[in-house]
């Protein structure tokens, strides 16, 4: 007969299992190379391991991360080596911003040791409340796999609402939890997805340094700010125009100071990493646009200037450094360069980076 206490020693010898098993899948590191390559967590994992294996080039060695925002093509950064004297290469990861920076950058340098500097590349030094950025759920895709068990605490409260908490949580104290619809995926179609793995693992790195972005261009745009209206490029499909739209005549929201905490947070603890080592920190604002939106915001914060005052470790490069790439010919939709546009910012930003730095 099954009595009570049985019952809560099976109970405990399952749990006990279901911890061990869990830990040496997901936790010892087997399992994160095998994401799927072309998810959000699988490419940041595939960034991160390539750079791991990268050989030194023998210059002093410049980062560069950021957003898909951040335009700064090694490759082209390289081609001017003996003129500045760094190389250059690069982990920026769409759709990422300073919480998943910060696991990235602890990951990929672990003696803290081995670049000159780190180029971080963000969309302005003053803090625009526009979005909640501390509550995006995509971060936890994103940094599930660099957590262990001393991060599960801090990365949930890092987030402000108690329902991202317990799912940050979550995620980071069972890593099976998070991984269940890949895990799936994988135990489906494993001899697929190991193939893919291993192309990833050869052919990425050189294809990502090498290829070129897109030649697309917005010339031809305008916007009269006063009628709130805009005279779209040639060709422009339905969905171009709503990004246009989205980005060029969004509304200014109330400055609470969010993004500048959140910030201050992410900023000062990237900043901590490096607080005993020669690394320094070299913050670039990107280009604003094609157009610049001429709505003045009052901003509360600015987190970046606010640390370099501070730090001397922590380097602005000239705010408007890269004004003149602020046109139509070089940018391929309102946010994102293109490839000459890419070209021109990646010159310039190498030799900013080498001219605040020094050879």
């Amino acid at each position: 007969m099954l009595t009570i206490r049985s019952f809560g020693q099976r109970l405990l010898w399952a749990a006990a299992i279901f911890v061990m098993v869990e830990g040496l899948v997901f936790r010892t590191g087997v399992y994160a190379p095998l994401l799927e390559p072309d998810s959000s967590a699988g490419l940041l994992q595939s960034l991160l391991s390539a750079e791991k294996r990268r050989s030194a080039s023998g210059l002093p060695e410049v980062l560069a991360i950021g957003d898909s925002r951040m335009g700064l093509r090694a490759r082209a950064a390289n081609e001017i080596s003996s003129e500045t004297g760094y190389h250059f290469s690069s982990i920026v990861m769409p759709g990422s911003d300073a919480r998943v920076w910060y696991y990235m950058l602890r990951d990929v340098d672990a003696s803290r040791r081995r670049y000159s500097a780190i180029l971080i590349g963000v969309e302005e030094y003053d803090d625009e409340d526009y979005e909640d950025v501390a509550n995006r759920e995509m971060d936890i895709r994103y940094v599930t796999p660099l957590l262990g068990w001393a991060d599960v605490v801090p990365f949930a409260r890092s987030f402000p609402t108690w329902r991202m908490r317990w799912e940050a949580g979550r995620s980071a104290l069972f890593k099976g939890y998070a991984y269940r619809a890949d895990f799936q995926d994988f135990l489906k179609n494993h001899k697929y997805r190991m193939k893919k793995l291993e192309f990833e693992r050869r052919e990425a790195p050189e294809l990502r340094y090498n290829q070129p972005w897109s030649e697309a261009n917005v010339t031809g745009l305008s916007v009269d700010w006063e009628k709130r209206t805009i005279q779209y490029p040639a060709g422009s499909t339905d969905s171009q125009k709503q990004i246009l739209n989205n980005v060029l005549l969004r509304e200014t929201t109330e400055q609470t100071g969010k993004r500048g905490a959140y910030r201050r947070l992410w900023y000062g603890r990237i900043a901590e990493l490096f607080r005993d080592s020669p690394t320094r920190l070299v913050f670039l604002q990107l280009p604003r646009g094609p157009v610049v939106r001429p709505y003045p915001v009052a901003h509360t914060t600015a987190a970046a200037r606010e640390l370099a005052a501070r730090n001397p470790k922590v380097v602005l490069l000239p705010e408007h450094a890269f004004d003149t790439l602020e046109q139509p010919r070089f940018f391929g939709d309102p946010l994102h360069l293109n490839q000459q546009g890419a070209q021109e910012f990646t010159r310039m930003a190498a030799r900013a980076v080498a001219l605040a730095l020094g050879r």
